[in-house]
């Protein structure tokens, strides 16, 4: 189907087909969608969070698309041009498209019908690249004004609970997410929009799903250890804060689970860690 340029940009043509819950006559679901993706990078919040987003979940979650078009979108929202668009870069729009792009996953990966039949390799190569993604993103803004939500951390912990809670993940995937969530508790930037509770919420649903021994688990928390670097002091306490409002947030994901709060003293083992090493920074002390 031939369109009209600028038309997948149009906000009226995109406003309907959710509306009626249908694309145009003659459309195929997949292009559509490929199509489609290239509006995440966009930095007008209408069109890429309330028209695009929502639109790719219809399509997805409603049952428009095949397997193997989740299956190339999948592809599509993990590759260069996508998932590491721009990558390094901070402060600028391209992290739309990366940080939308991980949202992708999970709409892809755990809803709709084909959620099961994902194999192990596929779970994991997309898990490896959000892994790789985690640790070389730079941009960490939270709501950006004008332009809506960036929210690279958020979003970035949604797509790895997809994947380390997927039936076909394993346990010893379970512990390489349960690492790359410490990492982006502990990124070097002021997180104030319940990045927290996402990222949280992300490691308790593995631990949930027993997609890690008991024994990785204490070694994990254990590992919250704050690395002092003389010469770094402001990126020590922004580390220490995001980690204690991590630690504080898993907490309370514990304590109201059933069978969980066996876990709880060695939470606060770990975020008194963090409480003495801002004692230790008090003046005069």
């Amino acid at each position: 189907m031939t369109r009209e340029p600028g038309q997948m940009q149009n906000k009226m043509f995109l406003r309907e087909i959710i509306e009626s819950d249908q694309l145009p006559s003659g459309e195929n679901a997949g292009q559509f969608a490929r199509e489609l993706m290239q509006n995440l990078v966009s930095s007008d919040p209408e069109l890429r969070d309330d028209l695009t987003y929502r639109l790719m979940g219809m399509l997805s979650v409603g049952g428009h698309l095949g397997f193997s078009d989740h299956e190339e979108l999948l592809g599509m929202s993990t590759d260069a041009e996508h998932l590491f668009h721009g990558i390094g870069e901070s402060g600028t729009d391209t992290v739309f498209m990366r940080s939308f792009s991980a949202l992708m996953i999970p709409l892809l990966l755990v809803h709709g019908e084909y959620a099961h039949r994902f194999s192990t390799s596929v779970v994991e190569e997309v898990a490896n690249r959000l892994l790789s993604y985690a640790i070389t993103e730079r941009d960490w803004r939270g709501y950006v004004p004008d332009k809506g939500w960036a929210h690279s951390v958020a979003h970035t912990a949604d797509a790895l609970m997809a994947c380390g809670t997927h039936p076909a993940a394993t346990k010893e995937l379970g512990d390489s997410i349960l690492q790359g969530i410490k990492h982006l508790a502990m990124v070097p930037y002021p997180l104030g929009y319940l990045e927290d509770d996402r990222l949280a919420f992300a490691a308790f649903s593995i631990i949930h799903h027993n997609k890690t021994e008991s024994a990785n688990i204490q070694r994990w928390l254990d590992s919250f250890q704050l690395v002092t670097d003389q010469d770094n002091d402001g990126d020590e306490t922004l580390c220490g804060a995001n980690a204690e409002h991590f630690l504080r947030s898993l907490y309370f994901r514990f304590l109201h689970a059933d069978r969980m709060n066996t876990w709880l003293e060695r939470v606060v083992e770990a975020l008194a860690r963090f409480d003495i090493y801002h004692l230790d920074c008090l003046p005069g002390s």
